[in-house]
């Protein structure tokens, strides 16, 4: 009888380490390894681009799955909370789609962190229903993150993810490329996070040359800065490469760093304002334009509700442009955190054009 304790005593206190170990082989052998590029179909129509165009207005905004609102908290950021209400979550994303119709002339608009089928947001198709709410656009979504069960926190784990980033465009584009980024967390916490990526899309104007627009949403706890410096590091050359043609480049989104330049001092929203560390630096595309709004931020902290002056904010949603881009506007959307932990930001830009001697700017 003894025995027969002893034994069932070893089976029940090596069932938790079993079930680690199955649940990191399945992560393993399910692990999504997307290529280093990989061509994106345009899902939609959209209209011809006009072959004189030479100015586009653009929004980004990264929307949080609709499950970051303003009375949202979050466990991972020292808040409480794994996932917003079901109610909540309804009410952010259709606030979200009520804020998308009502900027629906903007010619571009990048989204980050769109779910697809994810537990944390009561299994919504938001791509789907985005490309209802604005059908006049065609659009290209690139994954970034695909997991097949989150483990954590052990009490009520985030489970099944699939989310990305998405390009919507007035115009359909000549292609669509997703550019993976190399760096990762270290193993097995890589098994959890998001790969990242860049979305570009190239678009035809007059003069042979091309309109390249980027979408991104690089990487966020990275406390060193490791990782971002990577992404940095690996958009740059293609970037140049692409400058050098002489086409025009416009990168936006949520680059989880501080724009260049940026002083907290400046934003007099009466938010709480902090930096983050390494802010973007003179060695990222020297000579490019960083474009954003120093007045309002862009950000807030997620460890507790949203309060005016009491939570953290800070500015990492902006604009990068090669020097062939005039900026004509920029400023951040200020919605109070409403449906998303981040703000829009709207920017309208010329491409300075010159064809047999005649300019277009």
């Amino acid at each position: 009888m003894k025995r027969k304790m002893i034994y069932a005593l070893v089976v029940v206190a090596g069932l938790p380490v079993i079930a680690v170990i199955i649940l990191i082989l399945y992560l393993q052998f399910t692990e999504y390894t997307p290529a280093p590029v990989e061509q994106v179909q345009t899902r939609g129509k959209g209209q011809p681009l006009p072959s004189v165009k030479t100015e586009f207005s653009f929004l980004t905004w990264n929307i949080g799955y609709a499950g970051l609102g303003r009375e949202m908290d979050f466990f991972y950021e020292g808040g409480k909370m794994v996932r917003s209400g079901k109610a909540e979550s309804e009410k952010y994303i259709k606030g979200i789609y009520a804020d998308l119709k009502s900027n629906d002339t903007v010619d571009f608009i990048f989204l980050q962190e769109i779910d697809i089928n994810s537990k944390r947001t009561y299994r919504q198709d938001q791509l789907e229903e985005l490309e209802k709410a604005i059908p006049e656009y065609c659009c290209a979504f690139a994954l970034n993150y695909k997991v097949g069960f989150i483990p954590v926190p052990i009490l009520e784990p985030v489970g099944q993810v699939t989310a990305g980033l998405c390009t919507f465009s007035k115009h359909p584009p000549e292609n669509n490329e997703r550019h993976a980024y190399d760096g990762f967390f270290s193993w097995p916490k890589r098994l959890i996070f998001l790969k990242r990526c860049f979305l570009a899309s190239a678009f035809d104007i007059c003069g042979g040359k091309q309109l390249i627009v980027v979408n991104l949403h690089n990487s966020a706890y990275d406390v060193s800065g490791e990782l971002r410096s990577k992404e940095l590091a690996m958009l740059q050359p293609y970037l140049q490469r692409e400058y050098q043609k002489g086409n025009f480049i416009i990168v936006g989104g949520d680059w989880n760093m501080n724009p260049r330049g940026f002083r907290p001092e400046k934003i007099n929203s009466g938010d709480k304002v902090f930096s983050i560390q390494p802010v973007m630096d003179s060695t990222f595309m020297p000579g490019w334009q960083v474009v954003y709004d120093p007045l309002f931020p862009t950000n807030r902290n997620v460890d507790a509700p949203y309060q005016k002056s009491v939570t953290g904010t800070t500015v990492i949603d902006f604009f990068v442009i090669s020097p062939n881009v005039k900026v004509l506007k920029c400023f951040t959307m200020d919605k109070g955190f409403e449906n998303s932990d981040h703000n829009p930001v709207f920017a309208k830009f010329r491409l300075e054009i010159e064809v047999a001697g005649f300019s277009f700017f």
